[in-house]
């Protein structure tokens, strides 16, 4: 295979829909109306497209020609509306979606695309960034973090994760490398921060890339 095959869109997005095909779905079979591997194939469409909502993304598919091309470019069987994307991305665990980064990241060696990310003496400069994708005062789940204003006496829950990415300052472009989401979990009497989503995000990137010289 030569290195512009690995790096195809239609390679990357047949990597995607095949690891998605082995996501779990806890759902009772006769309830489910879309099947996660269509849910997410159109989450990565509306990223692809960069839509800056599931709403936007709703009206895009109004136009049949970008319905058709989610359903003949990204292999979308089933279009899911906008709430029942948003339901089913919601209870998919992120750590499902762990591997597709180090899939990617096989195509790139493949294709010899790393060494010009080579810093100092063949290692790699690995930057560390944390972000937050959902806030509210009314609504929260059990992984939510919380803080409450000291001056208003209201909580704020809000859903947060460490991205890992390979940097170089000659280099536009990033490798994402790994994420970590920094939540709280079942059982746990203290609350995560990102100190300690950090040492799990180091762990992982280690396991996960032996190899690596970082």
């Amino acid at each position: 295979m030569q290195p512009k095959k690995h790096l195809s869109f239609s390679n990357l997005r047949k990597t995607i829909s095949e690891r998605a095909l082995h996501i779990e779905d806890p759902r009772r079979e006769g309830s489910v109306a879309h099947s996660i591997h269509d849910c997410c194939l159109s989450g990565f469409a509306m990223m692809f497209f960069q839509d800056p909502s599931i709403l936007a993304f709703q009206r895009r598919l109004q136009d049949d020609g970008h319905k058709n091309n989610l359903q003949t470019i990204f292999g979308v069987g089933s279009i899911p509306k906008a709430t029942q994307l948003r339901d089913v991305i919601d209870m998919i665990p992120s750590s499902s979606f762990d591997p597709i980064f180090s899939d990617f990241f096989s195509f790139l060696q493949r294709a010899n695309q790393l060494k010009k990310f080579q810093f100092f003496k063949k290692q790699y400069l690995i930057s560390i960034d944390g972000t937050q994708y959902f806030t509210s005062e009314n609504l929260s789940c059990s992984g939510c973090l919380e803080k409450t204003s000291r001056k208003t006496g209201k909580t704020t829950y809000s859903h947060q994760f460490l991205g890992a990415s390979i940097v170089h300052p000659d280099q536009r472009q990033v490798i994402s490398l790994a994420q970590e989401p920094i939540q709280n979990t079942d059982g746990s009497t203290k609350q995560d921060y990102e100190r300690n989503a950090g040492k799990r995000l180091i762990q992982k990137i280690r396991k996960t890339h032996p190899k690596l010289r970082d």
